[in-house]
């Protein structure tokens, strides 16, 4: 007996399903496919669905290879391992003690299980039963913004790289901005790139801005900087864009208030003499109480990425402290009345806080 377990998992679901579609390549060529792989869809967001799942894994896993040769199971992007509600289910346990049971008996030699997820519990019997005896692999991206950005423009980089392509700093960090952080749409829009780019082995900054499509976390940050930079046009036309791609008005007008925290804090920092811009960099002052103030912080603006720190900085540079505070609270009450029994649809509200916040800067006589 031998233990041909695999487990890959995380919430980078590219890198995640084709490691482990290149694992069963190597054990089982497309050639011998047909006969000797069987794929197991583990993705259920029901207690049924999941049994079931499970059920016909166990079941392969214990059938012998057609004719008495290789047997190659995928259980593939098994999504219930981190629902919770799924895996306290009686059924559940029982059915996974199976296979965990099966697992650390042993596989014979040309027994394969090989296991793709988008997350799972480290605590589960099960997570622990495979670790024992199997090969695991992890491929996540991580939560905070400012420790997923350098993973992402490293990848982007080495990918531009392999393909002959040189991108300069700021060209990358607008790629970043643009693509998010997900592996697939990050190769997605290399390989777009490379195709628009043919010969021409340099990519800019207008290269991006001209190909470089954005992913739903971007369109996002248009919005807002849309707002913020007085764009009614554009706010608008990216707010109806959002709506259809099933945005809610409730949910966009949270960002609308994070962006004006954000911008009324830089403001504060700014007339403080606590950041010096340099183009679209910040220098942060040494100042003593500066560090006191942040230290008490749970989200110190100086660990803030900084084209995103320094977008904030320079957006909230036309702006007086008081006419940031006024579109908060303009802001704020617009929230209320959504939140409030009305007849007017969220959709018209938020619109017409649009214009508001989005109205000319008045001249001055």
């Amino acid at each position: 007996m031998t233990n041909n377990v695999y487990l890959y998992y995380g919430n980078d679901e590219y890198l995640v399903g084709t490691n482990a579609r290149q694992k069963v390549d190597a054990i089982c060529p497309e050639a011998e496919q047909a006969l000797s792989l069987e794929v197991v869809d583990g993705s259920a967001a029901k207690i049924d669905d999941a049994v079931a799942a499970i059920d016909q894994c166990i079941a392969a896993f214990r059938t012998v290879g057609l004719f008495g040769g290789k047997k190659v199971v995928w259980f593939r992007e098994v999504s219930f391992f981190k629902n919770a509600v799924i895996m306290k289910n009686e059924r559940v346990k029982c059915l996974l003690g199976e296979l965990a049971s099966d697992i650390k008996a042993g596989l014979a030699d040309d027994q394969f299980l090989i296991i793709s997820a988008p997350g799972i519990d480290k605590r589960a019997v099960f997570y622990k039963a495979v670790t024992a005896v199997g090969e695991v692999e992890e491929y996540a991206i991580p939560e905070r913004d400012y420790e997923a950005r350098p993973v992402a423009l490293q990848r982007a980089v080495s990918l531009f790289k392999r393909e002959g392509f040189t991108i300069d700093s700021a060209a990358a960090d607008a790629f970043v901005e643009k693509t998010g952080f997900e592996t697939r749409q990050i190769m997605n829009e290399v390989e777009k790139m490379v195709l628009y780019k043919g010969d021409d082995k340099g990519i800019t900054i207008a290269d991006v801005q001209t190909i470089t499509s954005a992913s739903g976390e971007a369109i996002a940050w248009d919005f807002t900087d849309a707002i913020a930079e007085r764009k009614l046009g554009d706010a608008i036309r990216i707010f109806r864009q959002l709506l259809f791609q099933k945005q809610t008005s409730i949910g966009l007008i949270i960002q609308i208030e994070s962006l004006f925290q954000n911008l009324l804090r830089f403001k504060e920092y700014s007339d403080a003499g606590w950041l010096r811009l340099n183009g679209n960099r910040i220098q942060w002052s040494s100042d003593p109480e500066l560090d006191d103030y942040f230290s008490e912080m749970a989200d110190d603006p100086r660990k803030m990425h900084w084209f995103r720190a320094g977008k904030f900085a320079n957006q909230a540079m036309p702006y007086t402290a008081r006419g940031l505070a006024a579109r908060k609270r303009l802001v704020v009450d617009t929230h209320e009345r959504m939140l409030s029994v009305g007849t007017i649809p969220h959709e018209l509200l938020l619109e017409t806080l649009l214009a508001k916040l989005c109205a000319p800067k008045p001249r001055r006589r």
